[in-house]
């Protein structure tokens, strides 16, 4: 079987989001910011359930190759991609080797 590294990382976003909670003045503007945020988790290569225009990550991955509660961000939106570890399917387990600084 193909070696698949798999990279674990953060990825801070700009999330569309509602800006307020009810009711609120049509003159008076109450939300004057992005909502910024930071998820962590396996970055999806290219053919392995990555959505094209989108950065995409899984939340979690099995020994078996399987991945669950994927999250597409439109590239768009995206500030920044961190390498945290690299994973990689070793002896039918998946290892992740930290990075070191």
């Amino acid at each position: 079987m193909k070696t698949t590294t798999i990279e674990l990382v953060a990825l801070v976003w700009k999330d569309a989001h509602a800006a307020n909670e009810g009711w609120a003045w049509f003159d008076v503007p109450n939300d004057d910011g992005d909502l910024i945020v930071t998820s962590v988790g396996l970055l999806l290569p290219k053919g392995h359930g990555r959505k094209r225009g989108h950065i995409s990550i899984a939340q979690s991955v099995t020994d078996h190759r399987a991945i669950d509660s994927i999250l597409h961000v439109p590239k768009g939106m995206v500030i920044s991609v961190t390498r945290l570890a690299e994973g990689r399917f070793q002896d039918g387990r998946f290892v992740l080797v930290t990075q070191r600084d």
